[in-house]
């Protein structure tokens, strides 16, 4: 099992803020929640909170272009 460093830590606003950025910027539930240390639950848990909208998967999405 795995310990996260921030298991039981307050959400203070810098982290909200990085939260709200890394979704808005199209980043997934898992790549969240890896950046920021903290569990996928914690991370849609507080999304909630927030009412920012939370895409755990790339489905339903047209993945970007690769390049020449």
């Amino acid at each position: 099992m795995v310990k996260r460093e921030h298991h039981g830590a307050r959400w203070d606003e810098a982290a909200d803020e990085e939260l709200r950025r890394r979704f808005a910027e199209g980043q997934l539930l898992p790549e969240v929640a890896r950046a920021m240390n903290r569990s996928q639950e914690a991370v849609r848990t507080r999304a909630n909170v927030l009412h920012v909208p939370v895409r755990s998967s790339m489905r339903g999405r047209t993945p970007p272009a690769a390049e020449a």
